[in-house]
């Protein structure tokens, strides 16, 4: 295996809850459970940990822990980002990000009660959506920001919004079959917005209980 696969692994297995919160992320365990030498990954923490995703700690590093401000903070900048994403690709998207965006779409409406599917659909709608942008650096950026938030923000129980999810999904593929750029850019921010407000709701209802 080459040292690339390994940081893409670790990240995606970081993103995804492989790890507890306070589970030490040690060289020797890693390499022993990727099948690798030390060397990628030493260089793979080392990366994760200048994305901000993990902290050095007394046995190597752990997962980094963040607060409800810290969510909020990374939807602003997702929005703003995700926006120009969006206004971008209403202008250069192809008819290949169109069909599959649609296809996407065919698919969450037939995930049924399978939520897992639908959350992994729900990010893959917005995956294709920003390299529908083809602008690369935009893509980084919120690939690292929806790291950092899924990381954030995975002990957090929200309620089931396929439905809104759905129907917002719809407006924004609608404004870039028409290459409506303002559509597009209003489309997600509403669909953003409503998203950042359901966690502000569910951090306060959070805080007052804890009281």
């Amino acid at each position: 295996m080459d040292r690339t696969p390994v940081h893409a692994q670790l990240r995606a297995d970081l993103v995804d809850g492989r790890f507890g919160a306070d589970e030490p992320l040690v060289e020797v365990a890693l390499a022993a459970l990727y099948g690798v030498s030390r060397t990628p990954v030493r260089e793979a923490l080392n990366r994760l940990e200048q994305e901000g995703l993990i902290v050095r700690s007394l046995r190597g590093f752990r997962i980094r822990s963040g607060t409800p401000e810290d969510v909020i903070e990374i939807y602003d900048v997702r929005i703003a980002l995700e926006r120009a994403a969006a206004e971008a690709a209403a202008v250069v998207r192809t008819d290949l990000h169109l069909a599959e965006l649609d296809q996407l779409q065919r698919q969450s409406r037939a995930a049924g009660g399978d939520a897992v599917l639908s959350r992994r659909l729900h990010s893959r709608f917005h995956e294709v959506l920003w390299q529908a942008s083809q602008n690369a650096t935009l893509q980084s950026m919120l690939a690292g920001l929806i790291a950092r938030l899924r990381i954030f923000d995975r002990e957090t129980q929200h309620r089931d919004d396929r439905a809104d999810s759905l129907g917002e999904h719809d407006l924004i593929l609608a404004a870039l079959r028409d290459r409506d750029p303002d559509a597009a850019g209003a489309a997600i921010s509403a669909h953003l917005r409503r998203t950042k407000q359901e966690r502000l709701d569910t951090f306060a209802l959070r805080r007052i209980g804890s009281r």
